[in-house]
């Protein structure tokens, strides 16, 4: 919500970016007219003629009108002001004989353009306090007290609304995106470029012609967009870079009334290969975080909701490392109905409920998201007790493994002995004696995906869709897997995978346990805690051009 209350008929309220780039551009104008117009400017001036007695009179009527102006433009940029509870006040910092002066020392709020918006004074060069926010207008740096003062009032705005802040990561999350030059050859075959062509409305691949790349829009996207404008004010984080993120902003927003000065890029960032919320004009306690990636949110993983990644290119398969058809060359697609997006917006609708309507009005701003956000994923594997059989190295503690801490993360219990309150034996190996017994006691015996996949759907999973397979099956099953398709018990006779459910985000290997890799989701073999990833690795997520490698 904007610091400025918004028609209430606005598909999305304003925020305070979107106000702060407003005021900031009535101020330029209001300078500019006054400089350019005011009498007694020199720079206006013409030379003097024979006449110009003769029009005395009017040019002083001109002046008057001017002023008149003027001074109505003042009172609206000042009524703004003290709506708003900007800082911008020149008037107390002015120069002069007048006897009324109140001399006071300027705080420096913040700058524009390399000067003080409130008193006029030049930045010292060596003064690197405070943060730039170049992305609601460019040369505007806010100081430390002026960006807290300004998300108080946001939050209050917010409140009231009754909604919460959402950020956005682009790549994986809301589209996929290649390179023209890295098109498979099926994807040519299949015509991936004329489609991207066609003067299609309901089209989801468009060509980026100035960036020789083609993006997909993950299905939904629209449908999630609008509906999550309702409850949230919504912002475009992006680790690709400025002319990238603006041209998806114009594909995702194309009447811009969702992220008004709200697109930020990795020039934005204030730390290399890490995105964070203090470039954000909002809370932390009302910020809900959607990305692929969590490596990148370290000081904010309590914020944050893990995307399942998008992989429709062949390209993004390689990239991630998978060696299978992608959804472009099997001519598929994620379903609009359950699939990621439509999946994580009913969380978030669960989300925004309960943090408005289990407080009183009165209470609203002692509500902290990241704890409702706790309170919802560990209502998903409550009631269920787990043992794992040999999916940890044998030397590794199994409390500090990411497999662990995400189903206790999820509301289960995790223990490393069997008895009878054991409910499901997470095994990959139908040979060890947990897994033999799980089968002997009418357990549940599952594959480590079924607690992936419960992490990225927010609900437990058929057990079903998540066996064990024997040796002999593995192989075959990953030759059939699909990238980024995902069975259900409702479509198995549809899209059958040798029985086995795979996700985008599935381990490339799974004979060698010891070897077993984590999911693309959890930075390569780190932990949930995301400690940092190889080199390698990390260029393959995060790249600095303007691809479609974005975090």
């Amino acid at each position: 919500m904007s610091l400025a209350e918004a028609p209430s008929s606005s598909p999305s309220s304003s925020s305070g970016s979107e106000d702060f780039a407003a005021l900031l551009d009535a101020e330029l104008e209001l300078a500019s007219g006054a400089d350019s117009a005011f009498p007694g400017d020199p720079s206006s001036a013409s030379p003097a003629t024979d006449d110009e007695g003769e029009e005395e009179d009017s040019e002083e009527e001109v002046e008057v009108e001017v002023l008149e102006q003027n001074g109505a433009k003042r009172r609206r940029v000042e009524e703004q002001r003290q709506d708003q509870g900007m800082s911008i006040s020149p008037d107390k910092f002015a120069t002069g004989p007048s006897k009324n002066v109140q001399v006071e020392l300027c705080p420096h709020p913040g700058y524009f353009g390399g000067l003080c918006f409130r008193c006029g004074k030049p930045r010292d060069e060596e003064d690197v306090s405070g943060v730039a926010f170049g992305y609601i207008h460019k040369g505007l740096r806010l100081g430390t007290s002026e960006i807290d003062r300004l998300r108080g009032a946001d939050l209050k705005n917010l409140l009231r609304e009754r909604k919460l802040v959402l950020i956005l990561d682009l790549d994986h999350t809301l589209i996929n995106s290649t390179k023209l030059q890295d098109i498979s050859s099926a994807e040519n075959e299949l015509g991936i470029r004329t489609a991207a062509l066609k003067d299609d409305p309901d089209r989801s691949i468009f060509t980026l012609d100035s960036m020789q790349m083609l993006t997909k829009l993950r299905p939904f996207v629209h449908k999630f967009l609008k509906e999550a404008s309702n409850m949230f004010e919504m912002y475009i984080y992006t680790m690709g870079d400025k002319a990238y993120a603006i041209e998806i902003a114009k594909l995702l927003d194309p009447t811009n009334v969702y992220f008004p000065s709200k697109v930020i890029s990795n020039s934005d960032c204030t730390q290399r290969h890490q995105k964070g919320l203090d470039v954000i004009l909002g809370a932390e306690s009302v910020a809900v975080i959607l990305d692929d990636t969590e490596y990148v949110w370290q000081k904010h993983k309590e914020n944050l909701i893990l995307m399942e990644r998008y992989h429709y290119f062949a390209s993004s398969c390689r990239q991630f490392g998978f060696g299978v058809r992608s959804l472009s060359e099997s001519m598929q697609d994620e379903r609009e109905s359950d699939g990621a997006l439509a999946t994580v917006l009913d969380v978030l609708k669960r989300i925004h409920a309960i943090f408005f309507d289990t407080a009183a009005e009165t209470d609203l701003s002692s509500q902290d998201v990241r704890q409702v956000i706790k309170a919802v994923r560990k209502e998903v594997l409550k009631g269920c007790k787990l043992v794992f059989s040999r999916v940890f190295p044998n030397n590794a503690r199994p409390q500090e493994q990411m497999m662990w801490k995400m189903a206790e993360h999820l509301g289960a219990v995790c223990s490393t002995d069997v008895d009878s309150t054991v409910t499901h034996v997470v095994a990959v190996d139908l040979g060890t004696e947990k897994a033999r017994w799980a089968v002997g006691n009418k357990k549940f015996l599952v594959h480590p995906r079924w607690i992936e996949a419960a992490n990225f759907r927010w609900h437990r999973q058929p057990e079903e869709d998540f066996h064990v397979i024997p040796p002999k099956e593995k192989s075959r099953d990953k030759v059939n897997a699909v990238c980024g398709q995902k069975e259900t018990s409702k479509d198995k006779e549809e899209n059958t995978v040798a029985g086995e459910k795979e996700t985008s985000n599935d381990r490339k290997e799974e004979n060698d346990v010891a070897d077993q890799k984590e999911t693309s989701n959890d930075y390569d073999g780190n932990d949930v805690d995301g400690q940092k990833k190889d080199d390698a690795k990390e260029n393959a997520v995060v790249t600095a051009a303007t691809g479609p490698a974005d975090s």
